[in-house]
């Protein structure tokens, strides 16, 4: 294991590392995708040597990531309460019968 990726290890084990996380989780998801080209990779490469995202931007692309996830949405059917199993509830164990033995000479 190279030393970078040991100290990228070490990084995401960090208690705040919950952004650094999600990017590369994103990142790494755009990586393995045919469609993310060279074009787009520059884009990144540019906007991490800014060191901001311009606000019209911003919004643009959480715009688009929006009807991203509307895709999804869109592609699975409604859930109905009858694809949900029934759910009976437990029943509680029975208790034992107790029987008391009197002494008839009591």
């Amino acid at each position: 294991m190279a030393a970078s990726t040991q100290k990228m290890l070490l990084a995401l084990r960090g208690s705040q590392a919950h952004w650094l996380a999600a990017i590369v989780n994103a990142l790494d998801e755009a990586l393995r995708d045919p469609d993310f080209g060279p074009e787009q990779r520059a884009i990144v490469r540019h906007l991490l040597d800014a060191g901001m995202v311009p606000a019209s931007v911003a919004r643009a692309a959480e715009a688009r990531f929006q009807r991203f996830e509307q895709s999804f949405a869109d592609a699975l059917p409604e859930p109905s309460e009858s694809d949900w199993p029934a759910v009976t509830p437990p029943t509680p164990p029975s208790r034992p019968k107790l029987t008391l033995v009197g002494n008839e000479a009591a």
